[in-house]
């Protein structure tokens, strides 16, 4: 599993639009080649109604949910069982 950390703004299909001009994206993304990883990446995060500006290009393998933060525990779990797993950590201003 790989743990990508990317950087959006919210599109006007976001239930954010107006009331957020960011956020800092947390992907778990349960998949074999990290190339891949990055393509759903994006999809995700468009999918969710948000352009992405930034991925960054350091990424984490996690082995186990031993390798992740201990808030961050049900997201592993939710992507073992979904393939992937989606967090925004929303801004209001920069």
């Amino acid at each position: 599993m790989f743990l990508i950390n990317a950087l959006a703004k919210p599109t006007k299909k976001s239930e954010q639009y107006n009331e957020v001009i960011g956020a800092y994206v947390s992907l778990y993304i349960d998949y074999k080649d990290i190339d891949g990883a990055f393509k759903l990446a994006k999809h995700y995060i468009k999918e969710e109604g948000w352009k992405v500006t930034e991925i960054e290009e350091e990424y984490f393998t996690l082995d186990s949910v031993k390798d992740t933060e201990e808030d961050h525990t049900e997201l592993y779990e939710e992507a073992l069982e979904y393939g992937y797993s989606i967090i925004f950590n929303c801004f209001e201003e920069e």
